[in-house]
């Protein structure tokens, strides 16, 4: 039972975490992306899966999976690549972040882990973690200090079915 409570809370934080931040973006056809954006977006990522192209003020996000993983790519209409996002495990977090996170976070889980990359700010690594009904969403540098955190309240539902 707690397996699959521990799978539905991951998938949402999942979705949340990735896909929320496209949001904010709205969703296009891709014909209605210039044409630099779609041949780089090609070239950089020619396996990509379940693509879908979003545009967001001046900039346009592209989401999809590679290798298994939920991804998130922006770029300006000249096809220039501003910014990376990967979902990633925690096992794939630099040993300076998964340091930081066991010593200001104990007893934490983290649910969700994503390398973000963005070419004129650097890389980061945004997580949600979970102890009991208490979360956070918190982003770290890469060499594991806190640039951001945000107190989040966990909440999901135990859904049963009922005897007939």
């Amino acid at each position: 039972m707690k397996i699959l409570i521990m799978k539905k809370i991951i998938i949402v934080f999942s979705v949340w975490l990735l896909f929320g931040l496209s949001a904010f973006s709205q969703e296009i056809k891709p014909d209605k992306a210039p044409k630099p954006v779609k041949q780089a977006f090609v070239k950089q990522y020619p396996a990509a899966k379940t693509v879908k192209y979003g545009f967001d003020n001046t900039d346009y996000k592209i989401s999809f999976q590679e290798q298994g993983k939920e991804c998130i790519v922006t770029y300006n209409a000249t096809g220039k690549l501003l910014e990376t996002e990967k979902e990633i495990t925690s096992a794939g977090l630099p040993k300076e972040v998964s340091a930081a996170v066991a010593k200001k976070f104990p007893g934490y889980t983290i649910i969700t882990a994503v390398r973000r990359e963005a070419f004129d700010k650097g890389i980061c690594f945004e997580m949600d973690l979970k102890k009991d009904d208490a979360g956070y969403s918190v982003r770290f540098s890469d060499k594991g200090e806190i640039l951001q955190k945000k107190a989040r309240k966990v909440e999901f539902k135990v859904i049963t079915k009922s005897k007939r």
